[in-house]
């Protein structure tokens, strides 16, 4: 009996033909969430399963009285020097007005790399604006609802990268995501319900590679 403490745990796959069964499972995770006070606060942690020596782990917290969500990546050594380590921290603030319409303030720090960034979300009816701003690069991505089950998100960056997205909804628990990155790669989320699948398809010249295919269960308890 674990309380009100939900826990999912999950294994990803790689969906390519080999002989080394050690490449099976790639990754293993779980996850712990509960509500302190009026804060939802979850922890997670990934575990490379070739390698082992280090799990990447997530602590959420949220509270909806304040529009106000922490995120904190880190990681800790499972041998030799058993360590923790924060990678990323972010703050995500939301803003609303009379009209409905809704401002979303992101900022983001790379304690490795000494980077920082901002997200700023501006959601008003069917459409969705989103400006991502660093030091070196600078995104907008635009949202436009369709029909209720159906979004189309365009976006490109300062370098000249372009992505585009699709989202369809098949019902309250389901849904699935298509998103196109040329030269680079296409990828696919699959939801229903409990289970998660995942398939990233690298893209190289005119040829689409193996696919990397992931798949997830959450269990509650």
């Amino acid at each position: 009996k674990y309380g009100d403490m939900d826990l999912d745990y999950g294994i990803d796959v790689a969906a390519q033909s080999t002989s080394d069964l050690t490449t099976i499972p790639r990754r293993l995770w779980g996850r712990a969430r509960q509500r302190i006070a009026n804060w939802d606060v979850a922890a997670r942690a990934d575990l490379d399963g070739q390698s082992g020596d280090s799990a990447k782990i997530t602590i959420d917290a949220g509270c909806d009285d304040l529009d106000l969500a922490l995120k904190v990546d880190g990681s800790a050594g499972l041998s030799g020097r058993k360590d923790v380590r924060l990678h990323r921290l972010q703050l995500v603030k939301g803003l609303e007005n009379e009209d409905g319409n809704r401002l979303i303030i992101n900022p983001r720090y790379d304690l490795l790399n000494r980077e920082a960034d901002v997200v700023l979300s501006w959601k008003t009816g069917d459409i969705n604006v989103e400006v991502t701003a660093s030091a070196d690069t600078q995104r907008i991505k635009l949202s436009k609802k369709i029909d209720e089950d159906n979004w189309v998100s365009p976006s490109v960056d300062s370098k000249g990268d372009v992505m585009l997205e699709w989202d369809h909804k098949i019902d309250d628990q389901s849904s699935f995501t298509t998103s196109i990155r040329p030269q680079e790669a296409i990828d696919v989320k699959w939801k229903d319900k409990e289970w998660t699948a995942s398939v990233n398809m690298p893209i190289d010249g005119q040829d689409v590679s193996g696919a990397n295919v992931h798949i997830a269960r959450e269990v509650k308890f």
